[in-house]
């Protein structure tokens, strides 16, 4: 049953942070215009490089080692000030980093100053500690009331074209405030401990373990929206940014179970229930599959019109990007659990590592040609083959450790 509410609340949290764009996207895609949401898309993505940097891939080791010792307080307390002193630190050079850079460029600089409060944000961002003890609802009501309020400022204040600025800050703000608010509830979580009993530099070697698959996963969507205004142009990097929020919004309910068995899973694998994980995985996989293919399926059948309809005659190419990214749907929907769920609890993150980087790898040489040739379609094709070919990766790395007979007969029905 907890791990039921768990689920259900880490969509909601998934939700939530995608909700506001899509139920704001055919006010604001009107409002600012196919330019004015490339401006946006551009120089967030610009920012991602920065947030990927300051994040170190904390979200996927602080929850896995947090999950191991929840059990002990004071080593729980331990734990998450060590982890969280290397984001601090990293999150420092990160936005240093930043400067420098905004130092050297000079289109969108003011844009690029208000998207750096996501880098700042970065540092604020514990919910990798609510996960790792399974305390879903946290991340979610802390931040429920927080984006509902920026959902009203967004409708009172953004009116016009001009008001792409403030249409960012607004987000960019409301990102902070949603991870301050889950500071006031942490002493029921940790307790103090005296700085001269911790040390951090004892996780380095974990978070940069993960940091590289968890930097070259999430920065080829990043690299694709960079590509495209370079090669097509700003509105190019919108009509991306239009596709792929409605394919991470349908993948929220595919991934989110991932991200709630991980501490399960981990807890498990620390106690040595080696079978129970492989159980866990069975059941995840079969479950995920029954939600993906009719979800990626029923997107395809409704994209040829829907980017127009949702979001306007202007963003007519949204619809066939829409079509072809839809079908990753499903091989992001495997990967989340073969690679969240087992690989990493399982301490088995080279294969992780090695199907993400080689993904990434097939997509920035996809990326060039294919945006040449076919523009925003080439890109989400890209995306297609590069996620189509990680779950893969993935799926044969694990082949001598589960019954895939199982697997495909499920997959069939």
């Amino acid at each position: 049953m907890r791990l039921l509410k768990n689920y259900f609340y880490n969509i909601g949290y998934q939700v939530l942070n995608m909700i506001l764009p899509l139920i704001t996207g055919p006010y604001i895609a009107r409002v600012l215009g196919p330019e004015g949401v490339g401006i946006n898309t551009y120089t967030g993505a610009v920012i991602q490089y920065f947030v990927l940097f300051g994040g170190l891939g904390i979200a996927l080791y602080g929850n896995r080692q947090i999950a191991y010792v929840k059990s002990d307080k004071k080593e729980l307390s331990i734990t998450f000030w060590e982890i969280q002193i290397i984001k601090m630190v990293t999150v420092l050079l990160a936005y240093l980093l930043f400067l420098i850079y905004l130092a050297l460029v000079h289109q969108y600089r003011f844009y690029l100053v208000l998207q750096s409060l996501y880098i700042i944000a970065t540092g604020f961002d514990i919910s990798w500690l609510y996960e790792g003890v399974e305390d879903f609802k946290k991340t979610f009501t802390r931040n429920t009331l927080v984006r509902i309020t920026s959902l009203v400022l967004i409708l009172l204040f953004v009116h016009k074209s001009s008001d792409v600025w403030l249409y960012i800050l607004i987000l960019a703000i409301s990102n902070l405030g949603g991870y301050i608010a889950l500071w006031p509830t942490i002493s029921k979580v940790i307790k103090p401990i005296r700085i001269k009993r911790l040390n951090p530099l004892r996780h380095l070697p974990g978070t940069l373990a993960l940091f590289i698959p968890y930097l070259t996963l999430n920065v080829y969507p990043i690299i694709n929206k960079t590509l495209l205004k370079h090669f097509c142009g700003v509105t190019s990097s919108g009509y991306y940014e239009k596709s792929d929020v409605m394919v991470r919004m349908a993948l929220a309910f595919l991934t989110s179970l991932g991200t709630v068995m991980l501490p399960h899973t981990s807890k498990a694998f620390s106690d040595g229930k080696v079978d129970l994980t492989r159980r866990l995985l069975q059941k995840s996989f079969s479950l995920v599959s029954m939600m993906a293919f009719p979800i990626a399926f029923g997107m395809a059948a409704i994209a040829p019109k829907f980017g127009t309809f949702f979001y306007g005659i202007g963003f007519r190419p949204v619809n066939a990007a829409l079509f072809i990214e839809s079908f990753a749907i499903v091989f992001m929907g495997w990967s989340s659990i073969t690679g969240t769920q087992y690989l990493i609890p399982t301490r088995q993150t080279k294969y992780y590592t090695y199907s993400v980087i080689l993904g990434s790898i097939i997509n920035i040489l996809l990326d060039v040609p294919l945006i040449i040739i076919f523009g925003l379609n080439g890109a989400a094709l890209a995306t297609t083959v590069s996620e189509g070919f990680i779950a893969t990766f993935q799926l044969v790395s694990i082949r001598n450790q589960v019954n895939y007979r199982n697997w495909y007969q499920n997959i069939l029905k």
